[in-house]
């Protein structure tokens, strides 16, 4: 079956707004199509077209205007001058024809329906390859500390997510209460009952999440874990103690607030993932001050304390200890619910529980964690998009990169 999406706009529209909104041009248009246009004599049909374009697009994926950033669609042109459409930096096989009339742009696209999953070479490079011998054991070993009493959904997140993206083994320390809560929905999981006060675990869990994470290639720590004194020690002793690679996230964060400085003691890799709300609260700043300069906070966040930074956001910024630094595009204002930094955290441990560092296993996990949003939206649109439906499609987006 065909789809098709048809969008006509009057030309003194695009010409009011650019007159009226200094800021319109680089909000819409990406900077191909602001060079185009530029090239074309800063013609305003030509811009009409594009917008026209943009939103047949929409139109033929099923979305409102306001699921897609406009400025993630983009028109470019081959070397016939024959405009294609991309979006999110990928071409879509879809067919697009842009014309005008006196005072009008109008543009068709017309396709299959589907969606255009070709990979990114460096992202393709970097997903573990699995051997024809292999087996669960040297797939990636996943050790999950998180939950408490009503927060298991976001153990449960993370460590399912873990398992969607290759993980031999995955395994879930939660309050010996929550146990079955979390084995019910996952049964693929093994799960670990710690000592808690308060519904939460407390600082006698040590001993046991010490001798879990001796099986481990990574650990997660954090998602739903609540707020307490212990909970700020457990973290404590696991960075003390702990040798291999920990992803620290939510409420693990939040137990660093003020004493960020146990990080520069720790004995293993670490990636921290804070939202601008988390990362102002390790800073004791305002998330203005952060959205102002995320590049600059994050790396020197990540150089002052040693650590693998993953500010999350629109255009999520990566920073290694080392002073790398990597802008993810995937992703959607869909995927601003709760749980995602859950999936995220687990879709990280996963790749480097199967031997990538933590700045490449938070790069690739970034970037596919986006992606799986970007598929979800496509079908279910901005509205009603939820974390399981993300974590479920996170197959599919690892299946792009390599076989597409």
């Amino acid at each position: 079956m065909i789809n098709c999406g048809v969008d006509i706009i009057e030309i003194s529209r695009i010409e009011r707004a650019v007159g009226k909104n200094k800021n319109f041009l680089g909000r819409v248009f990406s900077e191909s199509e602001i060079e185009y246009f530029r090239k074309k004599g800063s013609r305003m049909d030509t811009l009409a077209g594009f917008y026209a374009a943009k939103e047949a697009f929409l139109k033929y994926k099923g979305c409102g205007i306001k699921s897609l950033e406009l400025s993630k669609v983009s028109v470019e042109h081959d070397e016939r001058n024959v405009p294609f459409v991309v979006y999110c930096g990928v071409r879509q096989r879809v067919s697009l024809s842009i014309s005008h009339h006196k005072t009008s742009a109008v543009a068709v696209v017309c396709g299959d329906g589907g969606f255009s999953l070709e990979p990114d070479p460096q992202m393709k490079a970097l997903i573990p390859t699995r051997r024809e011998d292999a087996h669960k054991g040297n797939c990636g070993r996943v050790l999950v500390i998180a939950g408490s009493e009503g927060m298991t959904g976001a153990a449960v997140l993370s460590a399912k997510s873990a398992l969607r993206c290759g993980s031999g083994l995955v395994t879930v320390a939660v309050p010996h209460s929550e146990r079955p809560i979390v084995a019910c929905p996952v049964a693929e999981v093994i799960t670990v009952g710690l000592d808690a006060e308060g519904g939460m675990i407390c600082q006698t869990a040590m001993k046991r999440i010490l001798e879990e994470t001796k099986k481990a290639d990574a650990v997660v720590f954090g998602p739903g874990l609540g707020n307490s004194r212990d909970i700020k020690m457990v973290l404590s002793g696991l960075l003390a103690e702990y040798e291999g690679k920990l992803v620290i996230d939510a409420d693990g964060l939040n137990a660093m607030k003020g004493d960020c400085e146990m990080l520069k003691d720790c004995r293993c890799q670490v990636v921290l993932t804070p939202h601008p709300g988390e990362m102002a609260r390790l800073l004791n700043v305002t998330t203005e001050e952060i959205a102002k300069d995320r590049s600059g906070i994050a790396s020197r966040f990540a150089e002052k304390y040693g650590a693998c930074v993953v500010l999350k956001g629109k255009d999520t910024v990566i920073v290694s200890k080392d002073g790398d630094v990597k802008i993810n595009q995937t992703g959607n204002p869909g995927m601003a619910t709760a749980g995602m930094g859950d999936v995220l955290s687990g879709v990280i441990a996963s790749f480097m529980g199967q031997g990538l560092g933590p700045f490449d296993a938070a790069v690739l996990g970034t970037y596919i964690h986006g992606k799986a949003g970007d598929i979800c939206l496509m079908e279910k649109g901005v509205h009603g998009l939820i974390a399981s439906d993300v974590l479920e499609a996170l197959p599919l987006a690892i299946k792009s990169e390599i076989e597409f």
